[in-house]
């Protein structure tokens, strides 16, 4: 009867009630929040700034490779900064004054890349992804020109000795006639003077139609030698447990367990009023063992509605349902004891010590960072981190992995050291402690 009374007291139903609807309604905010991204980044608006006709193809190659849908082309940089001080623009692409010169000489030259780093961190990264790819697709058509530049330098400078010694040989024959022209009897000169002025005409012509044809030959050669050069290596993307597109699918493991995370801190405070309750009159080991039975019962019910909400949102299968449902349960009951182990401590108040381990939690449960990149403190904490577990599961789980066992078992083992700390803590801990918000008027 005393195991009835504690598990349909007011604590225990409210538990039950936050765990669910933090479980649901915090990843039903967070997931479908996320989902702008990277499906609308294409709405961002960005600058070219280019101040010289020359370089006006490459501005519009530019333009060409710009994954966005609003793009300005202005002459002023400092119009162009304006716009992005004022946010109308997210980024600013400029092509230097000297950039075509620069490159034609052979110095090393930058496309300079304006971004607005106070904005959300996704824009930043999708804008600097951006830039690395234009930089990159612009060094390379330049390497390519002058390659071409390079391998038709020997041919077209012959050709250019080529075109000066036949040059020379037609001035010489063009002397040569107007000597004779000289020589003949005056009445015939004028005539004389007109033909060959149609004669070197037609000859000049001749020989500027030659070399421009050889030129024009050339450089044929040149582009066909280096027609496939730009796609000699290309890039195959081979994805291994692909995730859908957008933000909200990459973050879903870190986002679901936050989200049950949170349940568990309010639920823990919730639970240990009722403990604190009927601890006085059923003694309080017995109240610890209701106290658990209701975190097993509420780890059940809490993340069968959670799991079926994420399933449902990411679209996922039967088996993969189950599975959430198994690590959602054990993460709820390791994280309620985890919460559990300060208020049964120190009372109400260890809830907002809690807080700053939730905080650490975030960080070591490595879903946002992985967990090789961070310090060694978060390292360490990640061993004590039940949300470090189901994270890694989570991601097992929704889009493929092999080590959801090993995880599980590991943080198994974790609920079984917080318990026996717990049941430690209520061993030596003879009174509970109760905040009585009327004394902090």
């Amino acid at each position: 009867m005393n195991l009835k009374k504690f598990l349909t007291s007011r604590g225990v139903i409210l538990a039950t009630i936050v765990s669910i609807l933090y479980g649901c309604l915090i990843f039903t905010i967070y997931f479908t929040g996320y989902q702008a991204m990277p499906k609308h980044v294409d709405e961002l608006t960005v600058t070219v700034v280019d101040r010289n006709k020359n370089t006006q193809t490459l501005a519009n190659q530019v333009e060409k490779a710009l994954p966005f849908k609003h793009i300005k082309k202005v002459s002023s940089l400092s119009t162009a900064k304006t716009q992005l001080h004022h946010k109308k623009s997210a980024m600013i692409i400029e092509i230097p004054k000297n950039f075509k010169s620069k490159i034609t000489s052979n110095s090393p030259t930058n496309l300079n890349f304006y971004i607005d780093e106070a904005t959300p961190y996704s824009q930043v990264s999708a804008l600097k992804t951006v830039s690395q790819n234009i930089g990159n697709t612009v060094n390379q058509q330049v390497i390519i020109e002058k390659g071409k530049a390079m391998l038709a330098k020997a041919p077209m400078t012959s050709l250019e000795k080529t075109a000066q010694t036949k040059q020379a040989q037609l001035q010489n024959q063009l002397q040569a006639k107007k000597q004779q022209i000289v020589q003949a009897p005056r009445a015939q000169q004028p005539r004389l003077e007109a033909l060959l002025k149609q004669q070197e005409l037609a000859a000049k012509q001749k020989l500027e139609t030659q070399v421009n044809q050889q030129a024009s030959g050339i450089r044929n050669r040149v582009s066909n030698a280096y027609q496939n050069v730009d796609r000699s290596v290309g890039t195959n993307f081979v994805r291994v447990h692909p995730v859908k597109t957008g933000m909200n699918h990459a973050l879903a493991p870190f986002i679901a367990n936050i989200a049950v995370y949170l349940g568990t801190l309010i639920g823990a405070l919730l639970l240990y009023g009722t403990y604190a309750k009927f601890a006085p009159i059923i003694g309080r080991f017995k109240s610890f063992s209701f106290l658990e039975i209701a975190a097993v019962l509420l780890a059940i019910i809490g993340s069968l509605f959670t799991s079926w909400s994420i399933a449902g949102f990411m679209g996922l299968g039967g088996s993969q349902f189950i599975n959430l449902w198994l690590n959602h349960g054990l993460e709820i009951f390791a994280s309620l004891n985890f919460n559990l182990i300060l208020v049964l401590l120190l009372g109400q108040i260890g809830t907002a010590l809690n807080i700053f381990l939730t905080m650490i939690q975030v960080v070591s449960g490595a879903g946002m960072i992985p967990l090789i990149t961070l310090n060694s403190f978060f390292k360490a904490a990640h061993y004590v981190s039940p949300m470090f577990y189901s994270v890694q599961s989570d991601f097992n789980i929704m889009f493929g992995g092999n080590q959801t066992g090993m995880y599980w078992g590991q943080l198994i083992l974790l609920s079984l050291g917080i318990l026996i700390l717990n049941i430690v803590i209520v061993t030596f801990r003879k009174h509970q402690p109760i905040l009585d918000f009327h004394q902090l008027s």
